[in-house]
């Protein structure tokens, strides 16, 4: 413990070092210049100020506001000591920040209790600006690690909303996709290509749960669907092969399944076969009329060999057609498909079709992604 003494009577100086000197540890420091004491403080980490009220020049309650006015010494508790009897400097002396003060003539036993009471209060204080230092460390960590992980997250959906198809518009087929994450990243997915001189196929995937996790799932299975739709194409065997591929990548008691709508349009002979497997059913229209497309099985990921049908549809004229997830059904209810078959079949235009459904997904955003892709075929 530091102490410092200012009064500018060194005899009181003396017999107050004399009764402090038995408490362990201390170190007392005495001053009959104020200054002097002013500029040591300032340089060394003082743990208690005592300092008479009656000094020359600019008295101890002056000196006292002075040192609560400096950021560094603030803290310092100041004990004021007088031989007044006077309360209205008394009142002067906390006003100007003073801890505590002791009225002369003082004895030993009342002297150390008040310097011990006073550095107690120090320790105190000191241990709540070592704690709130401590805080805002850690806090400014985590803000900075989360500023960091935000970059990440935004760079990741960049790159995920980049692996989505574009749109694509020629004489036979008019594809189009909306994607709408609840996060910054998401578990919905869509992709399509042109895998045949007449074909063209399509699917939309939706990896339970949302987010990172969920994210890198959507991803994994994105990375095989080029490959995948090229060389095999068939939709039953497609689903076949991403069943084999979630129980390969997630081992036999995976706990990550998801639901696909994958198909292809032979637009020269006018089919299109599909398989769904656990989606919400895909509504086709054509000449107005509404068709729920349900065939397929469970969920992808759940049951290894799991039996899937496959669905087909021959058509004549032109055909419209919404895919879309769960996260759409959060959005408009339960009536979710009489909503967009109402929202098909009173749109002029395949492009009316896509911006009405596109403002029904505004007024309320969910707790899940939202993907719909609209396709018509010509």
């Amino acid at each position: 413990m530091k102490v410092v003494i200012i009064d500018d009577y060194m005899p009181t100086l003396e017999m107050m070092e004399a009764m402090l000197e038995h408490i362990e540890g201390i170190s007392i420091h005495l001053f009959e210049d104020a200054d002097k004491a002013y500029a040591y403080i300032l340089s060394q980490q003082v743990d208690v100020i005592l300092m008479d009220i009656c000094m020359p020049g600019m008295d101890g309650i002056e000196w006292c506001r002075r040192f609560k006015q400096h950021e560094q010494l603030q803290h310092i508790p100041v004990l004021m000591v007088t031989g007044y009897d006077d309360e209205q400097k008394l009142e002067e002396a906390f006003a100007a920040g003073a801890f505590d003060y002791i009225r002369k003539p003082f004895t030993m036993v009342e002297l150390v209790a008040r310097v011990q009471l006073a550095y107690r209060q120090k320790e105190t204080m000191d241990q709540l600006k070592r704690t709130n230092e401590a805080y805002m460390e850690s806090y400014r960590h985590m803000w900075t690690m989360q500023k960091k992980m935000n970059e990440d997250l935004h760079l990741a959906r960049l790159v995920q909303e980049g692996l989505l198809s574009e749109p694509l518009n020629n004489e036979h087929i008019h594809l189009i996709g909306t994607y709408i994450p609840s996060t910054q990243l998401s578990g919905d997915l869509y992709f399509w290509q042109q895998v045949r001189p007449h074909m063209y196929a399509f699917i939309v995937i939706d990896v339970m749960g949302h987010g990172v996790a969920s994210a890198l799932v959507a991803m994994s299975i994105r990375s095989l669907l080029h490959g995948l739709m090229t060389k095999v194409t068939d939709p039953l065997l497609v689903v076949q092969e991403l069943n084999r591929h979630a129980f390969q990548l997630f081992g036999k008691e995976t706990k990550y399944y998801f639901t696909a709508f994958y198909g292809t349009i032979d637009v020269k002979k006018k089919v299109i076969e599909y398989v769904n497997a656990g989606h919400p059913p895909a509504i086709l229209m054509t000449n107005r009329k509404i068709m729920l497309l349900k065939e397929g099985g469970i969920p992808i990921g759940i049951v290894a060999n799991a039996p899937y049908k496959k669905g087909m549809i021959s058509f004549q004229d032109d055909v419209y057609l919404i895919l879309y997830t769960d996260g759409l059904i959060e959005v408009l209810g339960e009536e979710c498909e009489k909503q967009l078959a109402d929202v098909m079949q009173m749109s002029h235009t395949f492009d009316e079709m896509v911006k009405n459904i596109n403002e029904k997904t505004q007024y309320d955003k969910g707790n899940d992604d939202i993907t719909f892709v609209s396709i018509h075929v010509k």
